[in-house]
């Protein structure tokens, strides 16, 4: 049985090159992982993994539907094998917003699926105003303006902790480990 399927989202790059980075050191310790946006999950059976990640960004206060979509069109699936949702967003830069109890963005998307997952996992995103069109600027600068951040237009910030990464994968190996004792 493979180890570990991440079905993500990801708009402007970043949740991928975090998974990316996942996948590099899960595959360094001999962890089988398979990365697939979500656009290409619709085939997939996710019970054939011992643990299934998924997750995006928060783009306008929300996360992608379509993980949610693919969460229900197989929540009796992901009943076989631990689950894990996580979720790359700004608000994330502090960290009260790490917590469920602290991301609304979060709260609300787990309170809509189907299933509980078994971890979580929040991690802050990164700032980007010269990579954004013209309106994603205007409402991330709105955003980050109520929310205390910067809004100079030539800002890039990656707020992402890589050890916080790291750990998250090293969490998604042990619960393969986890997974594969009990098989």
């Amino acid at each position: 049985m493979p180890d570990v399927l991440i079905v993500y989202a990801s708009r402007d790059g970043h949740t991928r090159a975090i998974v990316q980075r996942m996948q590099r050191r899960l595959d360094g310790r001999g962890v089988e992982v398979r990365l697939v946006d979500v656009d290409s999950a619709s085939d997939l059976d996710p019970s054939a993994f011992r643990v299934v990640a998924v997750g995006g960004s928060v783009v306008y206060g929300k996360h992608d539907p379509r993980l949610a979509s693919f969460v229900a069109d197989n929540a009796e699936r992901l009943d076989s094998c631990q689950t894990v949702f996580f979720s790359v967003n700004l608000i994330a830069r502090k960290p009260e917003k790490r917590t469920i109890e602290g991301n609304v963005y979060v709260r609300k998307f787990l309170d809509a699926l189907p299933i509980t997952p078994d971890h979580v996992e929040i991690i802050a995103g990164k700032l980007d105003y010269p990579s954004y069109g013209f309106i994603d600027r205007i409402m991330i600068q709105l955003t980050m303006k109520f929310t205390d951040g910067p809004t100079d237009r030539s800002t890039v910030i990656d707020y992402t902790d890589y050890d916080q990464v790291d750990a998250f994968a090293d969490k998604l190996q042990a619960m393969a480990e986890e997974t594969s004792a009990v098989d």
